[in-house]
């Protein structure tokens, strides 16, 4: 089985770097110990911008806050509190743990109108509706007879 697969887009390794390590003397030092290599090595890698391909790739996803470098997350992003941000806004853990509680009640309002729709459409086509029309034509024509006696 051959699998084409897509080629890998990462952001640039010094702007991630920057972003995760800061701007400060010793952000060499933290990315060393981050990558478990020497200072040294941390700071060719900053200053040349042409690290391993693997720490680029583990710089990426410890970005975006451990989330997959899947296409479909590519511009979603967890920061240092936990919050997830999307294209569409910020989300807390309470607002992920609500989803399923949100789309539970969207499910249940969605066959609630349903319902509700049913029902109006069986008045409208039902017996009843036929003769209160019925019944309504009935008094208005006795309404008229009344009038002109």
């Amino acid at each position: 089985m051959n699998m084409l697969l897509k080629k890998e887009v990462l952001p640039e390794f010094s702007d991630l770097y920057i972003a995760c390590f800061g701007i400060w003397p010793s952000k060499h030092k933290f990315a060393a110990d981050f990558f478990g290599v020497s200072d040294q090595t941390a700071r060719r890698w900053y200053e040349t911008n042409n690290p391993p391909l693997v720490a680029h790739r583990y710089l990426a996803v410890h970005y975006r806050g451990y989330l997959p470098l899947h296409s479909g997350w590519r511009h979603f992003r967890i920061d240092s509190e936990g919050k997830l941000h999307t294209p569409h806004g910020i989300c807390t853990p309470g607002d992920i743990a609500m989803l399923w509680r949100y789309k539970w009640s969207a499910e249940q309002n969605a066959r609630q109108y349903q319902q509700a729709k049913k029902k109006l459409d069986d008045l409208r086509s039902g017996t009843k509706i036929k003769m209160l029309i019925h019944t309504a034509d009935y008094l208005n024509r006795l309404i008229k007879e009344i009038m002109q006696e």
